[in-house]
C-alpha cells in the first residue's frame, strides 16, 4: 500500500474525489485544534511594527515570552482567539485542496501535467473557497480588548456593513500568490521526501499513521513556508487595513493606502528583516501542521479504504 495523496493510476484501493474531500476535512479539523496557539502567535508577530527582538521595544519577542504574555494579559483562551473561523478555514481549505488535487492529478496522469502544477492549482481552489474565513480569523486574532467583534458572524456582518462585501476577500492577490506556490511546493516536497525517507528507512506503510508521511510532511511544510513567507506577512498586513485603530494597545500603528505603499513603507520603517517577522513560530507551526495534516489525511484515507473493502460484496469488481 502506498500514499493516498493524489490520484494513483495503479493503486488497488483507489478512492473517489469525495473520499479525498472527507479526508481533507478531517485532517484540517485535527490540525487546527492542535496548532492554533502558534498561529495566533505568528499573526501577532507579523502585525507588530517594532522589531521582534528582546530589546526591540515591541510587546512580543520570542516564542515562550509571547505565549506567556498573551496568556497573562488576555487569558489562556486568547491563545485560541479566532479558533472558530480558523476551523472553518482549515476544513474548507482542506476539502477544496485535497478534492481538487485528486481530480487534477487524475488529469495529470492522462495528459502529463506535472504534480507541482496540480498542487498550485489546488491551492488556488482552496483559497477561493476559504478566503473569507481567513480574513475573519485574522481580524479576530488581531483585535485587542474590549473586543470589537463578538464572534465570526458579528465580524462578517460588521465588515460587510462598514467596509463592503469585498473586504472579506481583502488581501486576495497576495494570498493566491502565496498559497498557489506554497501548495505546489508542499505537494512536491512531500512526494520527494516520502520517496527519500522510504528509501532510507524502508516501507512502514502497514502503519500509515506512523509512516514516513509525518517526517515528509514536516519537512515539506518547513521548506514551503520559508520560500513563501514574505507573501504571508504582506497578506496579514493587508487584511487589517481599516482596522488599525483597534490595534493601538499592541504598539505602533501605520496606515497603508495600497500594496506598493505597504511594501515601500515596511522596507523604510522596518527593513528587509520585517518580511521574516514571526518566521520561527511560523516554521514550527507549518512543520507540525503539515506533518499532522498528511498523517491524519493518510490515516483517514486508509480507514475509508478498509471500510469500503469490508463492505464490498464478494462479486464486487469495482475496486
Amino acid at each position: 500500500m502506498g500514499s493516498y495523496v493524489g490520484y494513483k493510476e495503479n493503486q488497488d484501493d483507489q478512492l473517489t474525489p469525495g473520499d479525498h474531500a472527507v479526508a481533507g476535512a478531517v485532517s484540517g479539523m485535527v490540525t487546527r485544534a492542535l496548532i492554533q496557539p502558534l498561529d495566533v502567535l505568528k499573526i501577532r508577530f507579523q502585525l507588530q511594527i517594532e522589531p521582534t527582538t528582546r530589546r526591540g521595544g515591541g510587546l512580543y519577542h520570542g516564542i515562550l515570552q509571547s505565549l506567556f504574555t498573551i496568556a497573562r494579559s488576555e487569558g489562556p483562551s486568547a491563545l485560541w482567539k479566532g479558533h472558530l473561523p480558523a476551523q472553518a478555514l482549515s476544513v474548507t481549505y482542506g476539502v477544496a485542496q485535497f478534492w481538487s488535487y485528486a481530480v487534477l492529478t487524475k488529469a495529470a496522469s492522462e495528459h502529463g501535467l506535472p504534480h507541482g502544477l496540480c498542487g498550485g492549482l489546488a491551492g488556488i481552489c482552496g483559497t477561493l473557497l476559504s478566503m473569507p474565513c481567513d480574513v475573519l480569523r485574522t481580524r479576530m486574532v488581531a483585535q485587542g480588548t474590549p473586543k470589537y467583534y463578538s464572534g465570526m458572524f458579528d465580524a462578517a456582518v460588521k465588515m460587510v456593513r462598514h467596509e463592503g462585501a469585498l473586504s472579506l476577500w481583502r488581501g486576495f492577490l497576495p494570498t493566491v500568490a502565496m498559497n498557489a506556490p506554497s501548495s505546489g511546493f508542499i505537494f512536491y516536497f512531500y512526494h520527494l521526501f516520502l520517496s527519500l525517507t522510504t528509501n532510507l528507512f524502508g516501507d512502514v506503510s502497514h502503519l500509515p499513521w506512523l509512516s514516513c508521511s509525518a517526517v515528509s510532511g514536516m519537512a515539506a511544510g518547513v521548506c514551503a513556508k520559508v520560500i513563501t513567507y514574505p507573501l504571508d506577512v504582506l497578506k496579514k498586513r493587508m487584511q487589517i487595513r481599516g482596522f488599525e485603530s483597534r490595534r493601538k494597545q499592541f504598539g505602533k500603528v501605520i496606515v497603508y493606502t495600497n500594496v506598493w505603499k505597504y511594501i515601500s513603507t515596511v522596507m523604510q520603517e522596518e527593513g528587509f528583516q520585517a518580511w521574516f517577522k514571526g518566521l520561527w513560530p511560523s516554521m514550527l507551526k507549518s512543520g507540525l501542521a503539515t506533518g499532522v495534516i498528511f498523517v491524519s489525511y493518510e490515516a483517514t484515507c486508509y480507514v475509508i479504504a478498509v471500510a469500503r473493502e469490508k463492505n464490498a460484496g464478494p462479486d464486487d469488481t469495482t475496486k
